[in-house]
């Protein structure tokens, strides 16, 4: 057969879906065979995940500004795999293949073809899943809101008498879930949803569905809040109140908008353009209710997507789901004139979407690889000035020159095993496991560092009460009565071993209210290289003077 014959075939629909599941599972199980740097902010992943998998339970046990959504699934395998950083990423594999489950599940709703699904999963899942390796609440939120608007859409597209209430009660829980995974993605999945019955009401001309979502939603946050409200669960949930601020700003939004946002600007234009020439052309949109609702979703998304890269700013590319839905809504217009299930054309736009992604895939399994390959830094090469090279590395904070987390080593410490970590990083490990107050029964430790996994590998017992930080962020999880508690417990030198992260390059991580409290009643034995990029940043240990 010639190879022109052969893309003339057309794909049938069960060869798409089966593209579909291979694209996600492959795509989300990929990261589990490489061993992958310690990425920041884990610690906050792990702990609050060990501390729910050995029974402790939010805001009896510890504080947090957010709900503790997120760390269910977490805690649950570390029940099932074990508490180990390594385990985070098989969390997140499954949620990966969660997502893109969810994702083409939601296309299919619309009667989008699996040929033509193909192109904006791709988009998802290299954009989106394989970016997100490491569990995060700003991702997991999304793909909690995702499961929600399937539920909810899923009844909207029937008509008004034949929608199961059940499916509707649901997606206002799952939608009130996603609230306490994160507040600004939770509440503004609450206020599409408000937006999508709105829409229904305009068709339908009833408010049955909208009443039930509500009602399934009130009930749901109840269910989960009220429980909570005996212990500090009104000071540690952030909704802009004291001793919190709002991440609202609204100079900080427009600014965002008008002076970035250029993806966001360029599909909002194009989505508005080609809906406006549709309808010039005679289009009916009250015959089109199923294409009026997936371009209004898509809007949404997009406007959701503006927001949440100023309320949520790291990491920097958590919006970037709304990629994989203006190239959905691409698809989903040109369907007419399009045939996806073409092999010739499905080929050749899915060569696109990866040419255009490449750096997702580049950047995590092959530019190491091919940087030993192909650099060459031996003899009169090695100082030559090119665009890798012209910069020194060095932070302006410090004198400390950065490193590539190429030279990271893998662990040998039990948590943090199948993860690199700096050489330093793994060497003040050691010595801290090393040291006589180590072996010291009924240990103390206050570690105030991004080694929370010690407590696992020390074993020591974690502090709990509704006072305690799950953790230790200035301005975010610790606020003035913190750093009072602990200035209290330090003076009283209840502790046996102190760990204090220093990171000069952000604005006050750990107070450092507390650290003077510490150098004031404890002894500084040694520091060590933080498992951060740029490497500038030290733990520090102290013990009892």
């Amino acid at each position: 057969m010639k190879v022109s014959d052969f893309f003339q075939k057309q794909i049938s629909d069960k060869n798409a879906v089966r593209l579909e599941y291979f694209l996600i599972v492959i795509t989300a199980v990929l990261p589990l065979f490489f061993n992958y740097p310690y990425r920041i902010n884990l610690f906050l992943a792990w702990e609050g995940a060990y501390r729910m998998s050995i029974g402790q339970i939010p805001y009896q046990d510890f504080g947090s500004p957010v709900g503790y959504g997120f760390w269910l699934l977490p805690a649950l395998f570390f029940k099932l795999f074990g508490p180990y950083v390594y385990t985070l990423l098989i969390v997140q594999a499954f949620i990966n293949i969660l997502s893109g489950i969810l994702f083409k599940s939601f296309l299919k709703l619309f009667n989008v073809t699996a040929s033509a699904r193909v192109l904006p999963l791709l988009v998802f899942v290299l954009s989106y899943s394989m970016f997100n390796f490491w569990p995060w609440y700003n991702h997991f939120v999304f793909v909690v809101e995702l499961g929600g608007l399937y539920l909810l859409c899923s009844q909207i597209l029937k008509p008004s008498d034949s929608r199961s209430l059940l499916a509707v009660i649901f997606s206002g829980v799952v939608t009130a879930f996603a609230f306490m995974t994160k507040q600004d993605t939770g509440g503004l999945a609450f206020f599409i949803s408000l937006a999508i019955l709105t829409f229904d009401f305009i068709y339908e001309r009833r408010f049955k569905t909208a009443i039930i979502f509500i009602g399934g939603y009130v009930l749901s946050l109840m269910l989960f809040i009220v429980p909570f409200l005996f212990y500090d669960f009104s000071y540690w949930f952030n909704m802009g109140q004291f001793p919190h601020y709002a991440r609202v700003d609204k100079f900080d939004l427009i600014n965002e908008f008008l002076g970035a946002s250029e993806f966001i600007k360029f599909y909002l234009v194009l989505i508005l353009f080609l809906v406006i020439i549709k309808f010039n052309q005679g289009s009916n949109w009250k015959e089109n209710k199923t294409y009026i609702l997936f371009t209004f979703i898509s809007l949404l998304i997009l406007g959701q997507a503006s927001i949440i890269q100023v309320t949520s700013y790291t990491p920097i590319d958590g919006n970037i789901y709304f990629h994989s839905f203006a190239i959905a809504f691409l698809v989903f217009h040109f369907t007419d004139q399009v045939n996806y299930s073409r092999l010739e054309t499905l080929s050749a736009l899915s060569l696109v979407i990866c040419l255009w992604w490449s750096g997702v895939f580049w950047s995590r399994f092959l530019k190491e690889k091919v940087q030993k390959v192909l650099v060459d830094n031996s003899g009169s090469k090695k100082n030559v000035i090119s665009k890798r090279t012209y910069l020194m590395g060095s932070d302006s904070t410090a004198t400390f020159k950065t490193s590539s987390r190429s030279k990271w080593v893998v662990s040998k410490v039990p948590s943090f095993k199948r993860i690199k970590i700096p050489q330093g990083t793994e060497d003040g490990i050691h010595r801290i496991m090393a040291m006589p107050e180590a072996a010291k029964q009924n240990l103390k430790v206050l570690n105030m560092s991004e080694l929370t996994s010690l407590a696992f590998d020390m074993g020591y017992d974690l502090e709990t009460g509704p006072k305690y930080p799950l953790w230790f962020h200035k301005g975010v999880a610790f606020f003035d009565r913190e750093v009072d508690n602990f200035c209290e417990r330090v003076s009283r030198k209840e502790y046996d071993i102190i760990l204090f992260e220093d990171i000069p390059n952000v604005n006050q991580f750990y107070s450092y209210e507390v650290r003077d409290c510490i150098k004031s009643n404890y002894t500084f034995k040694f520091k060590f290289l933080a498992p951060r990029v740029p490497e500038i940043s030290y733990i520090e240990v102290y013990t009892k003077q």
